[in-house]
């Protein structure tokens, strides 16, 4: 959810940066305000900017500073478009009324893990937890070996992930399985 809030304030602001710049544009296109933004034919940039720019080397350094800051920002946002945020815990005991009974995510993925890479048709096998505590969606991927028989690697991966869903008393826990077959 933090993501998804970063993303929309992001947006908002860069959305109104942009409006606000062809505003500025087709306003001062139009010659509606030539007295503030300077009349149509002539260029944007003028002699004094050019000249102020030429002789100062800060302005250039500064520039470059800024051009850097936005890429790295650019690259962090577009990381964190790519990053699932995993669980640390699960909740086990859904009415918390009864008490908190919680578990490590990482014992029941790597449990999982182990289940399917002792498997025949299993090269490698990742799981993950995402979602809230109380509802955690399993992530698996799979890589089945080329020469495994299609319906019985899916049948074992089935087998894998009900005894998952019986060990978190859970038999409508959601899954999303990803197969692939390795080269």
């Amino acid at each position: 959810m933090r993501t998804t809030r970063a993303n929309r304030f992001g947006l908002a602001i860069t959305g109104l940066i942009l409006f606000l710049g062809g505003l500025t544009a087709a306003v001062r296109g139009a010659a509606f305000v030539p007295h503030h933004l300077g009349a149509a034919h002539v260029p944007v940039i003028g002699r004094f900017v050019r000249a102020f720019a030429d002789a100062h080397l800060w302005f250039w350094i500064a520039l470059a500073a800024f051009a850097v800051s936005i890429a790295v920002l650019a690259l962090s946002w577009l990381g964190a478009q790519a990053r699932r945020p995993t669980l640390r815990t699960i909740r086990v005991e859904p009415d918390t009324r009864h008490g908190a009974t919680t578990l490590s995510a990482h014992a029941v993925t790597d449990a999982l893990e182990e289940d399917l890479n002792a498997d025949p048709y299993v090269r490698r096998a990742t799981a993950g937890l995402t979602g809230s505590r109380a509802r955690p969606h399993l992530l698996l991927g799979v890589t089945v070996d080329p020469d495994a028989d299609p319906v019985a690697a899916r049948s074992s991966i089935h087998e894998a992930v009900a005894r998952a869903r019986r060990a978190l008393g859970n038999d409508d826990q959601p899954a999303t399985v990803r197969i692939r077959v390795s080269r």
